[in-house]
């Protein structure tokens, strides 16, 4: 992620953040260095983890994803 060109939002317990048309993220928990995060999508939006994206879509989190293509 770069902070220069993506955006950077704050949230405070129980706000949100609504992404496009049907994704909202809202902020449950917050515990130490942890975050509980809800997400609320449309069935057909995968949802996931990055660690597990990266394992579906075969890439290595060290690669830049066009190289594993």
């Amino acid at each position: 992620m770069s902070l220069e060109s993506d955006p950077v939002l704050s949230r405070k317990r129980g706000e949100s953040i609504t992404i496009g048309n049907g994704v909202t993220v809202t902020v449950l928990a917050v515990r130490g260095d942890k975050v509980k995060i809800g997400i609320v999508a449309p069935a057909e939006v995968p949802v996931h983890r990055q660690e597990i994206h990266e394992r579906i879509e075969g890439c290595p989190p060290a690669l830049d994803h066009a190289e594993c293509a």
